[in-house]
């Protein structure tokens, strides 16, 4: 699976155009520091707009379309780990019904409430 066939898949899912290149960020499962998960690196000024999160296991086969609201993270500087004004971002894979950013120097948030849907491929 890749960027392009998800939001593509989600897209055609949602009956829209909502999903594109500038609002979703695509992240697959990989290791890190004894966990798995998913990177995301977001300019901090993006949480402004809205944005899709589309985080992908090719061992489970499947993949989340996470949606957060434009503003609906208010200072997400204070929220997580920073670097040069980009919010780094590890969504660990340990536990799928509690999608946590577990980064030293981040408050452990919660992304699970903004799970739209998954989709198996």
């Amino acid at each position: 699976m890749t960027k392009n066939e998800a939001i593509k898949r989600v897209n055609e899912a949602l009956g829209s155009n909502a999903l594109n290149d500038r609002n979703t960020q695509w992240s697959n499962v990989v290791p890190y520091a004894g966990d798995e998960g998913w990177w995301l690196n977001i300019p901090l000024s993006n949480f402004k707009q809205e944005l899709h999160f589309l985080i992908s296991s090719e061992k489970a086969k499947v993949f989340r379309h996470l949606k957060i609201k434009a503003s609906e993270i208010l200072s997400p500087a204070t929220k997580f780990r920073c670097k040069d004004q980009v919010a780094d971002i590890f969504i660990s894979a340990a536990s799928p019904r509690k999608l946590a950013d577990v980064l030293p120097g981040g408050t452990k948030h919660n992304f699970s409430k903004y799970v739209v849907a998954e989709y198996r491929f």
